[in-house]
């Protein structure tokens, strides 16, 4: 978030240098282009939690997906 700020006020700073106004250049710093922040690569126990379907296991296969996902979790 503190860098999104810094390009902002670069870009509200260098507006304001060309026209004498603060609010030039405006139009280039979407709303919410902070929360468009590219998406950290996906977690393998999450994947793996999607992928179980804990209403068809029996009860040893749901054990075991249980010491799976242990394991990816580090523990």
């Amino acid at each position: 978030m503190l860098s999104r700020a810094k390009a902002v006020l670069a870009k509200l700073e260098a507006g304001r240098a060309k026209t004498g106004g603060i609010a030039a250049g405006l139009d280039d710093l979407p709303l919410f282009s902070a929360l468009a922040e590219p998406e950290a690569a996906p977690d393998p126990l999450r994947a793996a939690l999607a992928t179980l379907d804990a209403d068809a296991m029996s009860p040893r296969e749901a054990l075991d997906a249980l010491y799976r996902l242990k394991g990816l979790a580090g523990e």
